[in-house]
Order: structure tokens, then sequence, then C-alpha cells
């Protein structure tokens, strides 16, 4: 095969064939994440009565799937809060603030660093060997 015969062409991708992938795929992890729970434990049910904003359910959601996942504390990034409809840092500051003053998690405020947040009131969450 001479460089001549090579057709670059041929290989690309048409719009409608990386449409059709994308949205498989895409479908694909929308079922899975059907398939997906979060367990609240009562505490934090009957303590998130007392919430001041949305946002806060939000990211208590959240981190609760977070510390269920990792078992650590979490570092509160805003490109990891970026699917869960908290729309920016100051509306997640409100939010962390808030689940502080119901006594759910500790945060721990860094300089120029997204802040780390130890969840309390957590024992109802099987495997969970941290301090509730």
């Amino acid at each position: 095969m001479t460089e001549d015969d090579f057709d670059v062409e041929r290989l690309r991708l048409r719009p409608e064939d990386i449409a059709a992938y994308v949205g498989n795929a895409g479908a694909a992890a929308a079922a899975r994440r059907q398939d997906r729970f979060i367990i609240v434990p009562m505490a934090w049910s009957d303590r998130l009565k007392d919430a001041r904003h949305v946002n806060t359910y939000k990211l208590a959601v959240y981190l609760l799937y977070q510390h269920w996942r990792t078992g650590k504390r979490i570092a509160v990034t805003n490109v990891a809060l970026a699917n869960t409809g908290i729309p920016n840092p100051r509306s997640k500051w409100r939010a962390l603030c808030d689940l502080e003053r119901l006594g759910l998690v500790e945060i721990e405020r860094r300089a120029r660093k997204s802040p780390r947040v130890t969840l309390l009131k957590t024992r109802a969450i099987q495997g969970d060997h941290h301090h509730g």
C-alpha cells in the first residue's frame, strides 16, 4: 500500500455514527444509574427537615453516596458537584455550612483548596467504621 492509496476519509466517523455511539453509552449509563440507590440515615433525614436551602439536600445526597463509596473524608470540589444541580461555589458553601449547623458534617477549611468533609451520624450506613 502506498501513501497515495491511503484514504483518511474512509476512516472518518460521520456525525450520525458518533451520535449513535454516544447515545447508546448515555442510555446504558442512565439504566445503571436507575438501579442504584442512596441510604439516608434517619438522623440525617430528621435533621435535614431543618435545612435552610434545597442545595443542602442535594449536597447531602452527594456526600452520603461518596461516603458509602469511599468511606473517607470527601474533598468537595466544584468540578465534582457539576452534575448535582448545585449551581456555584457560593451555593456549595451555603449548603456545607447548613450541614455543619445541623451537626451532620465537620468541615476542614483549607486556604485556596477545596474543603474536606467528614460525615457524622452515619452509623446506619452498612460498612461504616467511622464515628457518628
